[in-house]
């Protein structure tokens, strides 16, 4: 029989998807002899431990943290309180139950150790002696100082490369939500060519295309647009720089890094011609883009290392004649719009069977920029394109 949820609830996981993250999680707690997990969530973007671990997430700088016990409860923490119920409402949880809350936000000053006792105080009632937080890097500061002040006792540990490891392969349930992100990125891109056109400028492009993803099911989203005269360069802009009008002739990029119903990422990006058809030297930068991120696919395979494969498309691209990459070109995706794996300086985790990973083609050369973006999900005989958008350059 299939799950019945509250109505508020929009595409909620599987109530057993989340419990299976819980007993996967509980198995490397014992291993380690891990007493609790903490992790505390502020946005949307790249708060997926929260997410991961509870279904619930965070909006617009208001934290909230949720903690694992190693008897395998969860609590709840939220930027709430008095007279208002948790956030979010208690009665739309789906794992676990409200521990606090408490009015403390960034721009109080003075509550800035509010969230901080709330976990202590759960802290001193149940004397956990080892203390792993995920995504160490991304909780702040005056949480992290005073749990560590207070709980003297405690040995508090970085577990993010524990959970990433964990969260990075994904399960069956969470492929369907990969798959209905994906879909719903090609719906979208095939009414862009409306939206695209000259005199318009690519914030309205940008507003127009959130609103279909939300009217399509989906959730966040972070729209990438670069454009210039045909045959200039261009680098891609966020949204607070997406002024440019579109003009006749122009060349555009756009790329969807949105999340779709359940809250999973994927990325799709492709190229434009506004107003005309594309010239002969786009169409054939634009294979040598689909040919590049071939190259990049066709290296993707479970057991390889990211710096292998760094190393092999950089010496490729300096052999077509195109800048080489420095920095994150490919990544992998779940709750997060970035997540581990990634291939760029420094990664460690090497690739593994059921991986999400978004690939985005950056071909810059003397002459020209193209791009091109994808997600893949890797599997035991090669990777597999989540999209079903063609390898086209469309005119507006």
């Amino acid at each position: 029989m299939a799950e019945v949820f509250h109505e508020r609830l929009k595409s909620p996981i599987p109530t057993k998807e989340l419990e299976r993250r819980s007993r996967e999680l509980l198995a490397v707690m014992k291993k380690e002899n891990i007493d609790c997990i903490l992790t505390q969530n502020l946005t949307q973007y790249m708060g997926g431990c929260n997410r991961w671990l509870t279904d619930t997430t965070a909006e617009n700088n208001y934290p909230q943290s949720s903690f694992l016990t190693k008897d395998g409860d969860i609590g709840y923490i939220a930027c709430s309180g008095p007279p208002l119920d948790l956030y979010p409402p208690s009665h739309l949880l789906r794992i676990g139950k409200p521990w606090a809350a408490a009015p403390y936000f960034s721009v109080f000053n003075f509550t800035n150790d509010w969230e901080g006792r709330l976990f202590v105080k759960w802290a001193k009632e149940n004397n956990p002696k080892r203390i792993g937080i995920t995504g160490l890097s991304m909780i702040q500061w005056n949480y992290y100082k005073y749990i560590a002040e207070k709980l003297p006792d405690a040995e508090i540990l970085d577990v993010s490369s524990l959970f990433d490891e964990i969260r990075a392969i994904k399960s069956e349930d969470e492929i369907k939500f990969l798959g209905k992100s994906a879909a719903v990125q090609d719906k979208v891109m095939g009414y862009i060519p409306a939206l695209a056109q000259p005199g318009v400028r690519e914030y309205e492009v940008r507003s127009k295309i959130m609103q279909l993803v939300t009217d399509f099911g989906g959730e966040e989203m972070v729209v990438i647009i670069g454009s210039a005269p045909r045959g200039e360069k261009f680098d891609l802009m966020p949204g607070f720089f997406q002024n440019r009008e579109l003009q006749q002739g122009d060349e555009l990029y756009i790329r969807l890094q949105c999340s779709g119903p359940g809250g999973m990422f994927t990325t799709l990006g492709r190229m434009f011609s506004v107003g005309c058809e594309p010239s002969d030297a786009m169409q054939k930068s634009w294979q040598e883009a689909i040919a590049s991120q071939r190259k990049i696919a066709g290296m993707l395979h479970p057991g390889m290392n990211p710096q292998v494969i760094f190393a092999a498309y950089n010496a490729y691209l300096a052999e077509k004649g195109y800048k080489q990459e420095t920095g994150l070109f490919a990544y992998g995706q779940g709750y997060d719009h970035i997540e581990r794996p990634s291939i760029q300086p420094g990664e460690t985790m090497k690739f593994a069977q059921d991986m999400c990973l978004a690939v985005n083609t950056s071909l810059v050369s003397a002459e020209r920029t193209i791009y091109c973006a994808d997600s893949f999900l890797l599997k035991a005989n090669g990777p597999q394109k989540l999209h079903k958008t063609p390898f086209i350059i469309f005119r507006t």
